[in-house]
């Protein structure tokens, strides 16, 4: 599977449609602005980690949605970093991202 910026553009913004929810509604309650969803949703960008599993859970997408399957343990530790992710300050994530880019 090719994960391209317009592969992954297609499938939150068809999911965004399919819920009724405007580009101005879906960025609010991610917390972007809506000029920035516009660009992940046209596949000039693709969204932080962060962003993606804000939109994914608004949106509630799941791995599957976006063709990546989820078996056994590795389901089990993407949902544990998931949650860490959602539960940690902007200043503990980039120490997370610090230790995992140079250990």
């Amino acid at each position: 599977m090719d994960y391209t910026k317009e592969y992954v553009a297609g499938i939150i913004k068809n999911a965004r449609k399919e819920q009724g929810l405007r580009q101005s509604e879906l960025a609010e309650k991610a917390g972007i602005s809506e000029k920035h969803l516009s660009k992940i949703e046209t596949g000039k960008n693709y969204p932080a980690l962060d962003n993606f599993f804000k939109i994914a859970e608004i949106l509630k997408l799941s791995f599957k949605d976006f063709g990546i399957a989820e078996s056994g343990i590795i389901s089990e530790r993407k949902n544990e970093l998931q949650k860490i992710i959602h539960t940690s300050s902007e200043k503990e994530l980039k120490l997370y991202l610090e230790i995992i880019k140079y250990d």
